[in-house]
């Protein structure tokens, strides 16, 4: 009775964070109101959410949620919209990618979380499922890259006026709790 009882129980607490989690794809990222920002211009092909304020993934957080989506059906109002960034010097090819422009909160860690769909190729498919986090500068720009082209691909510049932008160290993200992986 009591094995029964315990696993009763974390079958509840895990229903808590799979709640989290498909709450996380039907729920917009919402950006701060109060306080400093920078900016970040996001593309991809395929999800990308951000979770405010941490190092680490936890979709109860406030203003967590999808800031693009390449996919219709999830929380996307946020693609396509400008802040009237500078250009990069990257060459991204514009088909089948989500882009926005959104302020993120500065001077706090911020954490992404990318998935793909997944693509087959040769027989075998794949996917990219990476969380990562970068502190913002407060008042700078900064373009966030992550694409699925058979293997992860993930960068971080900031767009400084005038000079060459920088590359951004984006450093590995876990979950919050160990409880939301189930």
């Amino acid at each position: 009775m009591r094995a029964l009882l315990i696993a009763g129980m974390v079958l509840a607490v895990g229903a808590c964070g799979n709640i989290s989690n498909i709450r996380a794809y039907s729920t917009n990222y919402v950006e701060p109101t109060a306080g400093d920002t920078a900016r970040v211009r996001v593309i991809t092909n395929g999800m990308v959410r951000g979770v405010p304020g941490r190092d680490c993934v936890d979709w109860r957080e406030p203003g967590s949620g999808v800031m693009a989506s390449a996919e219709s059906g999830f929380a996307d109002q946020n693609n396509g919209r400008s802040l009237g960034m500078p250009v990069s010097n990257r060459d991204v090819k514009a088909e089948q990618l989500a882009r926005t422009e959104l302020k993120v909160p500065a001077d706090k860690p911020f954490t992404v979380n990318f998935q793909s769909e997944g693509s087959r190729s040769g027989g075998y498919s794949y996917s990219c499922q990476k969380s990562l986090h970068f502190t913002p500068k407060a008042g700078q720009d900064y373009e966030l890259i992550l694409l699925d082209s058979g293997q992860c691909l993930m960068a971080l510049q900031q767009l400084n006026h005038g000079t060459k932008p920088a590359s951004v160290a984006l450093e590995k993200a876990g979950l919050c709790n160990a409880l939301d992986a189930f």
